[in-house]
């Protein structure tokens, strides 16, 4: 298509998934989570479809790609259609009665309107599908742009959830000028996960045209090993960091720190379980993301660094295979940035405050993971990790816990999916208040001394409490009462 027919599909999305959500959002949100329970049977008894389309177009193993993309749908809507609509209820708002009597007031979620959904090659079901699934159970619409690396898992999702949900969900297919194009039909909402770079273009355009931006951005993750830690099983963990779905996650373990007292064990221990893994990474996604991953390798080798594992892989032919340096300084673009691909650095640290200072030295803050046995001490260097998440002798995968927020800090993106608290991005509250009261409240005109007295009143209330201070307060809301009574 051409630019103009890509924009005026956009154009014609977002216009129709608005007047598909308003009926949409009208639905008590039981019957929502009904129709979405219907939709996620009819897609889930695909399962084996799906998943032959996400390892055909990233590349990843098979069961990787049931376990980090399909298994986790089947959670998701299984997680917001039983516990989801509690999540969405109304709430009582607190109103004192003393001081504002015959009033009830309620917050409830309304439903932002439109969310674009704009997301990546790398987990091509289970990253959007984080936000879409939450996203209709709200009331919203949504429309998705899929990577042009992975349009057919896309589209396979959009269309197995419009056979029974219509215009409230749809695709819009392409490459960034799509994305951008989809920007510029005016939603609701834009919710981003990319790269930093992209991100950072999407949140100015978003705010030039007064549309918020949820933004899931790139991540330096470091694994932190502690002395006491399980070393074979710290090892075989971080590894798996370093190497599952080939580094191309924004969580992957980029950076590893070692208490000293260990790393004569640790290292090696890595290193033979990252070799051990070889032949099981695949290829990476795109051509471009291979030569930046080679240039990173590359860099780090010319500023001195020493390859444990791996390298730059003989041809084009050959998959990047597990890589580990070390010996480079922090100016190196491997430890500094995002590399996206199996690889990653190293060095060793005398003691736990240098440790969490080596963790820290990035701009970056999404994920990160301390390995040691002594819980206390190790949660205690966690909780000192600048990170939006941390986890304690694991890593990474609280992605596939639907009741866990995925967020992250700094130029990891202001992003938030999964967990009740996305609701807080998904939906805006709105406030109900009635008042059943007859009388003319003490702060309307006419201002005078009675007013004075009572304000007065109430806030010695509020300072020392008792019973004194409150009856005083009624007896300055009386005399503003009878104030008001004699001059009507």
């Amino acid at each position: 298509m051409s630019a103009d027919q890509v924009s005026e599909r956009a154009v014609a999305l977002v216009s129709a998934a608005r007047t598909a959500g308003a009926a949409w959002a009208a639905l008590p949100v039981d019957e929502r989570a009904r129709r979405l329970t219907v939709a996620s049977k009819d897609l889930l008894a695909g399962a084996d479809e799906l998943a032959n389309l996400v390892a055909a177009e990233t590349h990843k193993p098979l069961g990787e790609a049931y376990s980090s993309d399909v298994l986790g749908v089947a959670d998701l809507f299984g997680y917001w259609c039983s516990q989801g609509p509690q999540h969405l209820a109304r709430r009582k708002a607190r109103i004192p009665a003393l001081d504002m009597p015959g009033k009830t007031g309620w917050i409830e979620r309304e439903a932002r309107g439109v969310i674009a959904v704009i997301s990546p090659w790398n987990y091509p079901v289970a990253l959007p599908m984080r936000v879409i699934v939450p996203a209709l159970l709200a009331g919203n619409a949504v429309v998705f742009k899929p990577s042009e690396f992975t349009p057919r898992s896309g589209a396979w999702l959009v269309n197995k959830l419009r056979a029974h949900l219509g215009d409230v969900i749809a695709v819009l297919e392409g490459d960034g000028a799509a994305g951008a194009a989809l920007i510029e039909a005016r939603p609701d909402l834009i919710h981003f996960t990319g790269s930093t770079v992209t991100g950072r273009k999407v949140a100015v355009r978003g705010a030039e045209l007064g549309i918020p931006v949820e933004s899931e951005l790139g991540g330096k993750d470091c694994a932190v090993v502690l002395d006491d830690a399980l070393l074979d099983r710290t090892a075989a963990g971080v590894a798996w960091g370093i190497v599952h779905n080939a580094g191309q996650d924004c969580a992957s373990v980029e950076r590893v720190v070692v208490h000293a007292r260990v790393a004569d064990r640790f290292v090696p221990l890595l290193v033979e379980k990252l070799n051990a893994t070889a032949s099981q990474v695949p290829h990476l996604v795109t051509a471009t993301q291979r030569q930046i991953v080679i240039a990173h390798i590359e860099d780090a080798l010319a500023q001195g660094g020493t390859l444990l594992c791996g390298g730059v892989p003989a041809d084009d032919a050959t998959p990047i295979p597990p890589t580990l340096i070390t010996g480079i300084p922090r100016s190196a673009r491997a430890w500094a940035e995002e590399s996206f691909g199996p690889i990653a650095v190293i060095e060793t640290q005398h003691d736990d405050e240098a440790l969490i200072a080596a963790a820290n030295d990035t701009v970056y803050g999404l994920g990160g993971s301390v390995w040691g046995e002594d819980l206390t001490r190790a949660e205690s260097v966690a909780r000192r990790l600048r990170t939006g998440m941390v986890w304690v002798n694991n890593t990474a995968f609280t992605g596939a816990i639907p009741d866990m927020p995925w967020v992250g800090r700094g130029a990891s993106g202001n992003g938030l999916t999964s967990s009740p608290e996305v609701l807080d991005h998904l939906t805006r509250p709105r406030v109900v208040l009635l008042d059943k009261s007859k009388s003319i409240e003490p702060w309307w005109y006419p201002y005078g001394d009675t007013l004075l007295d009572l304000m007065r009143n109430l806030i010695e209330r509020q300072r020392v409490g008792g019973v004194m201070a409150t009856v005083r307060t009624l007896g300055a809301l009386n005399r503003r009462n009878k104030a008001l009574s004699e001059r009507s």
